[in-house]
């Protein structure tokens, strides 16, 4: 009983001070009577109801305490309509850009795949493997529960039974083994998924659909399920409907269809040329379920030594001499796979992006959140002197701080979702689609709710204690200056304001580092008129020509074109041209005579591709229509063209021609060389052209084969282009129809949108510091209140006075300013050491007079401008009222 006791008494004793003021005396004494009564009568069980009861109590009364807070705080902000104002403002804003980095950068790499309940033991190689690999991987019992192949971004012509004539619609899916689901763990939601069972090779042809293809294209049918669908031509059955957000294994690439890799090579030419059984044919992805206890690491140990047992077995394989490690593992079961070691690098980089986002807006609220409780001298003081606890008066300001950041959260998050739909909307002219929908769902939700009262809580509690540290003597006498301890020159608030400041320039100048090299390097010149080029594509494997068929048309096409009277010259390309590359698509080659080794991408084009394009040779030449009849099986060597940057890292500054380059398959001699041209986002890489062969003519890339057409004939081109088509086959679909400048202006539609939010965050950041220097000018002018009225009552004029408030706000600025700029400077560099992404763009910036200078400067001007406004009313204050109030 005495336990029980202890405990009533330490609860009663924790409840809200304006509880125990009311009934704090009667809940004591009446403890005292009723738990030895409750013993006596109820035993243990009645004593913990009792106990029960109160503890249920406790937080219920501070959470009514809490709402009247909240109540209080609203009418003080509604009286106080501009500190509001600027306060939503300042943190809707913080808010909101880090929840946009939140929901575009961070779930991507580290959210799980929806629906995929074995995707925490998810593992991939990072290097794409033949089948047959595949098929040694499962034998692994000891290592994976399962281990499917899959190819992804896998084009379809698409049409739907009974609509024979209609125009194909072009979607994009996966090719997957019969395991490929089991491995995921996902089950459908309709109908059946791909099982070894039940999919076996020469059965009909069968696909999975997502629900995204169902709600969108079959509208959400509850028929779906055994409809059939032509894709390429091939009738194929609907077996089921995967679960809602499910888009496949790297999702990135979102996927519609999932066929699997028993159907015919005419429903997917991927499967052409027996490529399953061909030892050889790295075409596959290979995804892991881990067993249960083996590590990422164990398994990726056991897996190299596999893999190098099975090269060496392998005949057509070149001999290998390095050591180095062969498989390198990835963590499969989020949207982008990472390795282990770049994982906590980028993550770490969105926390420190996020978080310099939300200490410039806190801090700002931190400041604001003084200079009112400086204001308010008055009112806490006979708050304190008629009975107020110091930690009511705390409570209830941070309820003030709280209250402002969830309203700004509000704000932030309706913020966020307005900036992921502006983004939806630009989509890069990629073969494969990306998925670029992410907007915030109810995960980002909970991020900005939680964000918001740590932020509330955190940047509000010391403004609270600083406030409420008062004598109440000197508070009820003056009745504004607040006099905190501590006060000086190098103090706290001193401190955050310097390095808000600082925070500030720094988003300012990098901001504006990206956005003048963006501007300038995302400009794509090119030497001939963009409008007179005219991009198209086919892909007549998908539309049911053989690949023989297929690489016949493809010989006689660009002659029958140019027979067209307004066109001037065409040309083929695996790609368009000033198409955007991923350098982690960069293949390793090896310069045969002097063994340097470098990473290229690889662009496959046609004979004439350089002359379509009005760029000279630098030296040599450029492909024949001879140099497309090559056979790229490494049987002979295939000629290839390299750009200024590619030959310059293999070869130097020598002729380069005739020289020979090699990668793991096949050998190339350099019959020319081209000058660097930038993709549609203005990046110069190191590039190799390779010429189309008759196995690129059977085998189209994703994006189909493009054609290009230069002509002045305006828009009459293309009815020219189409009518030849249409005359040597009229059901071949044309599609991806654009001028190189629509092309060129799609590329850079997500630059444009980059441009524009770099902007504002730099904007945000100016906007930010001056809010905050106008506050600690504020503050600092209530808190000289007496002071200034003495200097004005000895003489001291108006001017002297505002150069005396100004002073102090152009030492923060001044300060901050310095150390801004050298932060700038020092985050740039770390950037592009990270990424080469923004070597190129911030490399452009930094050599920008303009910025360098005119960044500081506008900030200087701006922040001066804030502190204008508080000290020019302390130029007003009368002095002889303020020596009586003191």
């Amino acid at each position: 009983m005495n336990f029980a006791w202890q405990i009533y008494r330490w609860l009663a004793r924790a409840f809200p001070h304006e509880f125990k003021l009311t009934y704090g005396t009667e809940v004591m004494l009446l403890g005292e009577d009723i738990v030895g009564e409750i013993a006596k009568r109820h035993g243990t069980a009645g004593l913990i109801r009792l106990i029960a009861d109160i503890a249920i109590r406790l937080p219920l009364e501070y959470l009514s305490e809490m709402r009247g807070d909240m109540r209080y705080a609203l009418r003080g902000l509604i009286k106080s309509p501009g500190f509001a104002l600027v306060g939503i403002i300042s943190m809707g804003l913080g808010i909101g850009l880090t929840t946009m980095v939140y929901s575009s950068k961070w779930q991507v790499i580290s959210r799980e795949l929806p629906a995929a309940a074995n995707a925490k033991k998810l593992v991939m190689p990072e290097k794409p493997v033949s089948y047959y690999y595949v098929q040694q991987y499962r034998d692994q019992r000891s290592l994976f529960v399962g281990v499917a192949a899959f190819q992804t971004g896998i084009p379809f012509n698409l049409t739907f039974q009974g609509d024979v004539k209609a125009k194909p619609d072009r979607v994009f899916g996966q090719l997957v083994s019969a395991d490929y689901f089991s491995v995921l763990g996902v089950q459908p939601q309709l109908g059946r998924v791909l099982s070894p069972e039940l999919d076996k090779p020469g059965d009909g042809p069968v696909v999975v659909i997502s629900d995204r293809f169902w709600r969108n294209r079959l509208n959400s049918s509850p028929d779906a399920v055994g409809q059939t669908l032509r894709l390429n031509g091939q009738p194929t059955t609907i077996v089921g409907i995967t679960p809602k957000n499910f888009n496949g294994a790297l999702s990135m690439n979102p996927a519609e269809l999932f066929v699997p890799i028993t159907a015919p090579a005419a429903l997917a030419p991927e499967l052409a040329s027996d490529v399953l059984h061909q030892r050889n044919a790295r075409d596959f992805l290979a995804m892991m379920c881990l067993a249960p206890g083996v590590t990422m690491e164990s398994a990726e140990a056991a897996l190299d030594a596999i893999t190098r047992q099975l090269d060496e077995q392998d005949p057509s394989a070149p001999i290998r001499a390095d050591k180095s490690r062969r498989v390198t593992l990835l963590s499969a079961g989020t949207m982008v796979p990472l390795p282990r070691n770049l994982k906590p690098v980028v993550l770490g980089f969105f926390v420190v992006l996020m978080g310099l986002i939300m200490t410039i807006a806190c801090m700002n609220l931190a400041n604001m959140l003084l200079a009112r409780g400086a204001n308010r001298r008055k009112e806490l003081g006979i708050r304190l002197a008629v009975g107020a606890s110091r930690f009511r008066l705390v409570r209830q300001m941070m309820s003030e701080g709280i209250l402002l950041s969830m309203l700004g959260g509000i704000a932030g998050f309706a913020l966020a979702y307005c900036l992921a739909v502006l983004n939806s909307q630009f989509t890069l002219p990629t073969a494969v689609p990306i998925e670029s929908n992410f907007t915030p769902d109810w995960h980002a939700a909970i991020f900005v709710f939680a964000l918001a009262i740590v932020c509330g809580v955190g940047f509000s509690l010391a403004p609270a204690l600083r406030a409420t540290q008062a004598d109440l003597t000197p508070a009820l006498k003056e009745g504004s200056a607040l006099q905190l301890p501590g006060y000086g020159r190098f103090g706290v608030r001193n401190l955050l304001m310097v390095t808000q400041v600082a925070g500030s320039l720094m988003l300012l100048l990098i901001t504006g580092f990206l956005v003048m090299g963006i501007s300038k390097e995302s400009s794509v010149q090119t030497k001939l008129d963009p409008h007179t080029m005219y991009l198209l594509s086919i892909d007549p494997v998908r539309d049911g020509y053989s690949p023989e068929k297929a690489q016949a048309l493809f010989e006689r096409l660009p002659q029958q074109l140019k027979s067209a009277g307004p066109v001037r010259n065409v040309a083929l390309a695996a790609q368009a041209p000033f198409s955007i590359e991923d350098e982690d698509g960069a293949i390793p080659l090896t310069a045969e005579d002097s063994r340097v080794q470098l990473s290229a991408l690889e662009d496959t084009v046609g004979a004439g591709y350089f002359a379509v394009l009005s760029e000279p040779m630098l030296a040599g030449r450029e492909f024949v229509e001879q140099d497309q009849r090559s056979q790229a099986d490494g049987s002979k060597i295939l000629p290839v063209v390299m750009n200024a940057t590619a030959a310059r890292g293999f070869f130097g500054a020598g002729n380069v021609v005739g020289k020979r380059v090699r990668d793991n398959k096949q050998s190339y001699e350099v019959v020319g060389v081209v000058r660097d041209l930038k993709n549609g986002i203005g990046i110069s890489q190191s590039v190799i052209y390779l010429p189309l062969t008759p196995r690129n003519f059977a085998r189209p890339p994703a994006d189909g084969m493009t054609i290009m057409a230069q002509s002045d004939a305006g828009m009459d081109a293309l009815s020219s282009i189409r009518r030849e088509i249409a005359d040597i086959d009229p059901k071949l679909t044309i599609f991806n129809v654009r001028t190189l400048s629509e092309y060129l202006n799609l590329s850079r539609a997500s630059e444009r949108f980059a441009v524009k939010t770099y902007g504002g965050i730099g904007l945000f950041g100016l906007v930010l510091a001056a809010i905050g220097l106008a506050g600690v000018t504020a503050y600092a002018v209530a808190q000289r209140r007496k002071e200034i009225g003495i200097r004005m009552a000895l003489g001291a004029r108006k001017g002297q006075v505002l150069l005396l408030v100004l002073r102090e706000g152009a030492a923060l600025v001044g300060v901050g300013t310095v150390l801004g700029f050298l932060g700038a400077f020092a985050l740039a560099k770390m950037l592009s050491a990270m990424t080469n992404v923004f070597v190129n763009s911030l490399t452009v910036g930094t050599d920008d007079p303009r910025l360098l200078v005119g960044a500081p400067l506008l900030l200087a001007a701006v922040a001066m401008l804030a502190c204008y406004v508080p000290a020019r009313r302390s130029a007003q204050i009368d002095p002889m009222k303020t020596l009586r109030e003191g």
